[in-house]
C-alpha cells in the first residue's frame, strides 16, 4: 500500500509541476543558480586547503556540518512538516480509505524528504565529495559520507516530526492560528541551542574550538560518531564501522519513537485542528459609549493595527530580530566578554551600531509596509465602497506600518544606549535621523505592495510574490545605500578625511570616484563641522521625504486604478483569482 501511496505522489507532483506558471518556474531557475554558485565558491575554497587541514580540525568540520544538516532540517521543515501532516488536501479523502494511518504516515515522513532534508544533503555532499577528491580519500569515504548525510538528514526530519506531534497535543485547537507560531519559535530555540553546544562544551568559541583542534563535541554526542566513522573511512581503515552503525540505530531509536506518537499525534491532531473547538468564550455585555469619527488616515491605521493585533501570526515579520540580536547578545556575553570592556567607547560602538539598526529597518520596514495591501485579501471590497481616495489608504497603511517596527527598534536601541553609556544627544540624533530615513523605506513597501500583493489566509507572512519580494529587498538596500552617504558624512569624523583622501586615490572606477568625494567632503567637515552637517542632514531629509512623497503618490495612483491581489486557497496554496481592490468612488 505504501508504494501505492507514493506512486499517486508522484503522479501530483509531476502535475504540479506542469501547471506551475512560467513565472514561478524562472524563479526556481534563479534560486538554483544562486545555489549553484555558491556551491562554486564553498568547493573551491574546500579544495584549495584540503591539503592543509589536519585530522583534529577536520574531526571538528565533520562534526559541525553533520551539526548543521540536523538543525537547518529542523528550522526549515518544521513548517514543511506540519504542512504535510495537517494541511495537506488529500488528507481528508486518504482517512476515509480503508488504509492504516501507519501507513500514511510512513508515506508522508517519506514525502517530506523531498524539500529541506534533500536540499542541505545535496549542498552538503557536494563539497565534502570535493574534499575527498582533492585529499585523496580512500573509496571507502564517499559511500560513508552518503550514509552520514542521509542518517543526519533522518534525525533532522524524525526530530522535527516529533516536535510536530508533540506540540499539536499540548496547543488547544481553538489557538490553531498560532500553532505554527509556537513551532517556528521553539523550532528557532532548539536550533539555537544546538549550534551553542559546542561552546557550552567547550567553554570555547567554535571557531576557537576548530582553529585549536579541539574536539568541537563530546565524544557521546552522536554526531561525533558520524564524524569518527568518516575520518577512519578517508584513512582507509575499517574501524568506521562501529561508530556508524551506533549513528543509524540513533536515527532508528528516533524513527521508532516518532512512529509511536502515530495515532494520537497525526490522526487526532487533524481532525482537532479541521473541527475547531465548540467551546465559545462568554464575553460580558460592554457599555456602549459615543464614538467619534476619525480621520480617514487614522482610522485606516487604526484598522491595520486592530488586524495584526489579532492575530499572533502577523508577529513572525519580528521572530528574526531574536537571531539578529537576542541570541547573538547571549553568545557575545557567554563567551567571558564583560559589560564594563565595552563601556567608553562611543565614538565606534554608536556609529557601528546605528548603521546595524539601519540594517535592521531596511529588512523589517519594507515587508511590513507591503503586506498592509496585501492584508485587505477576501475583504477588499469593502474598500469600493467607502469614500476614500488612494491618498488616505497608502497614507493610512504608512504610518502604522512605519511606527511598529520604529517603536520595537527604538526600545531596543534605547537598552542597548543605557548598558553602553551613550550621550543623550547620540540617542536623540540617531532617533531622528532613522525616523527619517526608514519613512522612505515605508513609502518603497506600500508601492512595491500595490505590484505584487498576494493574500495567503493559512500563511500571512505569505504577502508578496517571489519576484517583488526579492525587488522589495533589492530597492530598500539601494535607497539605504544612497542615504547613508550624507548619513555617513555626519558620523564619520573630519579627522579622518586623509585616510579617505588616500583610499580614493588608491581605488579605481567608481569605488574610487565615491571615496575621492567622500574625502573632499570630510576636509571641508574638518574646517566647517557644524555647517557640512547641517548640509548633510538637510540633504538626507530632503532624499527621504522627496522619494517618500514620490512613492505614496504613485502608490495613491495605482490604489484609484484598483490594485490586483491574488487570492491563494487555504488549502491548495494555489491562486484561486485575482481580486481588484482599492478602486475610489471618486
Amino acid at each position: 500500500m505504501i508504494k501505492v501511496l507514493l506512486k499517486n505522489q508522484r503522479r501530483i507532483f509531476v502535475n504540479t509541476l506542469k501547471s506551475q506558471n512560467l513565472k514561478n518556474y524562472f524563479a526556481y531557475l534563479f534560486v538554483f543558480a544562486v545555489l549553484a554558485v555558491l556551491l562554486f565558491f564553498v568547493s573551491q575554497a574546500i579544495w584549495n586547503i584540503a591539503g592543509s587541514v589536519t585530522e583534529p580540525i577536520l574531526d571538528g568540520i565533520f562534526s559541525f556540518s553533520l551539526l548543521m544538516i540536523i538543525g537547518m532540517i529542523i528550522l526549515i521543515g518544521m513548517p514543511e512538516v506540519f504542512k504535510h501532516l495537517y494541511s495537506a488536501t488529500d488528507l481528508e479523502f486518504l482517512f476515509t480509505m480503508p488504509i492504516k494511518t501507519r501507513q500514511i504516515f510512513i508515506m508522508k515522513y517519506m514525502q517530506s524528504f523531498i524539500g529541506a532534508p534533500l536540499t542541505v544533503f545535496l549542498f552538503l555532499l557536494v563539497p565534502l565529495t570535493a574534499y575527498g577528491v582533492a585529499s585523496g580519500a580512500n573509496i571507502i569515504y564517499y559511500f560513508v559520507l552518503v550514509c552520514m548525510l542521509f542518517t543526519a538528514a533522518t534525525i533532522g526530519l524524525s526530530i522535527a516530526y516529533l516536535l510536530n506531534l508533540v506540540v499539536i497535543q499540548l496547543i488547544p485547537a481553538r489557538r490553531a492560528n498560532e500553532l505554527m507560531t509556537a513551532m517556528t519559535f521553539l523550532s528557532g530555540l532548539f536550533v539555537y541551542l544546538i549550534f551553542m553546544l559546542p561552546q557550552i562544551s567547550n567553554n570555547r568559541s567554535l571557531s576557537e574550538s576548530l582553529m585549536a583542534g579541539l574536539p568541537v563535541l563530546p565524544d557521546w554526542v552522536p554526531v561525533s560518531w558520524g564524524s569518527d566513522a568518516l575520518i577512519q573511512a578517508a584513512n582507509g581503515s575499517m574501524s568506521f564501522f562501529l561508530p556508524m552503525i551506533l549513528l543509524i540505530l540513533f536515527a532508528g531509536v528516533l524513527i521508532l519513537l516518532t512512529t509511536t506518537l502515530v495515532e494520537k499525534g497525526f490522526r487526532t491532531g487533524w481532525v482537532r485542528l479541521s473541527e475547531g473547538s465548540g467551546k465559545k468564550k462568554k464575553r460580558k455585555p460592554k457599555k456602549e459609549r459615543a464614538q467619534g469619527v476619525s480621520h480617514p488616515v487614522i482610522a485606516i491605521g487604526k484598522k491595520e493595527w486592530f488586524s495584526i493585533k489579532r492575530d499572533m501570526r502577523e508577529w513572525m515579520t519580528f521572530l528574526p530580530l531574536a537571531f539578529f540580536i537576542v541570541f547573538p547578545v547571549i553568545g557575545f556575553f557567554s563567551g567571558g566578554i564583560r559589560l564594563s570592556d565595552l563601556r567608553g567607547f562611543n565614538d565606534i560602538s554608536w556609529p557601528i551600531a546605528q548603521g546595524f539598526f539601519l540594517f535592521i529597518y531596511a529588512l523589517f520596514n519594507g515587508q511590513l509596509a507591503a503586506a498592509a495591501i496585501a492584508r485587505e485579501g477576501l475583504s477588499a471590497w469593502i474598500l469600493r465602497t467607502l469614500p476614500l481616495s488612494g491618498r488616505d489608504i497608502a497614507l493610512g497603511k504608512l504610518w502604522i506600518s512605519w511606527l511598529l517596527p520604529f517603536i520595537i527598534l527604538t526600545i531596543l536601541e534605547y537598552i542597548v544606549g543605557v548598558f553602553l553609556g551613550w550621550a543623550w544627544w547620540q540617542f536623540i540624533f540617531g532617533i531622528v535621523v532613522k525616523a527619517g530615513i526608514t519613512i522612505g523605506i515605508s513609502s518603497i513597501g506600500i508601492w512595491i505592495g500595490t505590484i505584487g500583493a498576494r493574500f495567503n489566509p493559512g500563511n500571512p507572512q505569505q504577502r508578496l510574490t517571489f519576484g517583488t519580494s526579492m525587488f522589495l529587498l533589492l530597492l530598500a538596500y539601494v535607497y539605504l545605500a544612497v542615504l547613508s552617504i550624507p548619513y555617513a558624512l555626519m558620523l564619520v569624523p573630519g579627522e579622518a578625511a586623509p585616510f579617505v583622501v588616500d583610499l580614493g586615490a588608491e581605488s579605481s572606477g567608481f569605488f574610487g570616484f565615491v571615496f575621492s568625494l567622500f574625502g573632499v567632503l570630510l576636509t571641508w567637515k574638518a574646517s566647517n563641522p557644524l555647517i557640512v552637517i547641517s548640509l548633510g542632514l538637510l540633504l538626507m531629509f530632503v532624499l527621504s521625504i522627496g522619494l517618500a512623497w514620490l512613492f505614496l503618490y504613485e502608490s495613491a495612483k495605482r490604489i484609484n486604478r484598483g490594485v490586483t491581489i491574488d487570492i491563494v486557497s487555504e488549502t491548495s496554496g494555489k491562486t484561486l483569482f485575482k481580486q481588484k481592490s482599492g478602486k475610489s468612488l471618486y
